[in-house]
């Protein structure tokens, strides 16, 4: 992503309609829908639709969810990190680990 598309981002962000609409959001949901973790202040409106052109399409809600703040990056680094089509075997190498703790900690 280049410099331009950040900052029209951000101030997309900062403008009346996406505030309107992440605290639409906001008050709909209220936990972490991966953690269980009550939303903290500093959760992000995560964009499903990662194409850019569509960045400040708000028509389909659904299309937007809250994660916090460090959920939020773990859903992108496994998403676009790991390439977009590996994704999977990373979280079952994810649930590989987290069973073995599991039993480790009985």
């Amino acid at each position: 992503m280049n410099k331009n598309n950040q900052k029209a981002k951000s101030k997309f962000r900062s403008s009346k309609k996406w505030k309107d609409f992440r605290d639409k959001k906001r008050k709909e949901q209220k936990v972490d829908p991966v953690t269980g973790a009550k939303l903290t202040r500093m959760a992000n409106l995560h964009h499903l639709d990662l194409d850019e052109a569509k960045y400040e399409d708000l028509s389909n809600e659904d299309n937007f969810i809250f994660l916090n703040q460090a959920t939020h990056k773990v859903v992108h680094y496994f998403f676009l990190k790991s390439k977009p089509t590996e994704w999977r075997k990373r979280i079952e190498e994810l649930t590989k680990i987290l069973e073995r703790m599991e039993e480790i900690n009985k």
